[in-house]
């Protein structure tokens, strides 16, 4: 196998496992961008999308998200369970109710 070959250690990883899958966070941080900043324009998400971009670059988050990831590896190498993972990271964050996330409606997408 070319990995062995060349000293690397290949890790599976589950699908969609947010604090494993650098992506997740990618489209969780792009997703909450355009989300508080929408009047729900078309043209508007448009253009948040692409900001989206440079805020994720600008921010380090892509660093963040691998230090995120390299964290659950240890913790999970330790024996610690998904829900003790998640505290790592998430049990500032989490409230006790649950809000709707704010949708775009047919009609403005037919108005773009």
């Amino acid at each position: 196998m070319l990995a062995s070959k060349y000293n690397v250690k290949i890790i599976y990883c589950h699908k969609y496992h947010c604090e494993l899958n650098a992506i997740e966070g990618l489209w969780c941080n792009q997703t909450a961008f355009v989300r508080s900043r929408t009047d729900q324009s078309f043209d508007k998400m448009i253009k948040l999308i692409a900001d989206s971009r440079i805020h994720f670059v600008e921010r380090n988050i892509a660093l963040k998200l691998f230090r995120r990831f390299w964290r659950s590896i240890e913790a999970y190498s330790q024996g610690q369970t998904y829900a003790d993972v998640l505290k790592l990271f998430f049990s500032k964050l989490c409230k006790t109710s649950v809000q709707s996330h704010r949708r775009i409606s047919n009609k403005n997408i037919s108005e773009a």
